[in-house]
């Protein structure tokens, strides 16, 4: 699931690949094509209660494109994809999108968004911009997910 969470679409259209595992730079471009990312590229890292209040690093991240969706085992570390997960768990709670060059996750189904830094939460059918250093609370419950967003600045 790690190296899933990083896989990008090359921009590329003509590329062969079409898609590459993000190499952690600051300047992405497809090792395929050599394309390099135009544009700014949102970096969820992701961190996890152990207890309340505290959360610690899951040495996992969320690489972000248009459209893509966010799922209960992201915003829980206690949910695990695999063939007996329960089927609510299946469905989506939300995605992600750029629009005139912001990028949004958009809140479907995550009844504790937050953003931390400003108290403010994010209720179902909304959407918050996704800016360099945004903290989010994904979920309050045992084992919920907080990301802190990173931008990577392409060409």
């Amino acid at each position: 699931m790690k190296t899933i969470d990083l896989i990008q679409p090359c921009q590329n259209t003509a590329c062969e690949q079409k898609w590459y595992v993000f190499d952690n730079s600051t300047k992405p471009k497809c090792p395929f094509c050599a394309t390099s990312h135009k544009g700014r590229l949102p970096i969820l890292n992701l961190y996890s209660s152990r207890r309340v209040g505290s959360f610690m690093p899951d040495n996992h991240r969320l690489m972000v494109y248009s459209n893509q969706s966010l799922f209960m085992w992201h915003v829980n570390r206690l949910i695990t994809p695999n063939e007996r997960l329960d089927d609510r768990h299946k469905k989506r709670v939300g995605y992600f999108v750029e629009h005139n060059g912001i990028w949004y996750l958009v809140n479907e189904n995550m009844p504790d968004l937050r953003d931390v830094d400003t108290n403010v939460d994010i209720p179902q059918g909304s959407k918050v911009e996704l800016v360099d250093g945004l903290k989010i609370l994904l979920s309050r419950e045992e084992g919920g997910r907080l990301v802190h967003v990173q931008m990577a600045e392409g060409v």
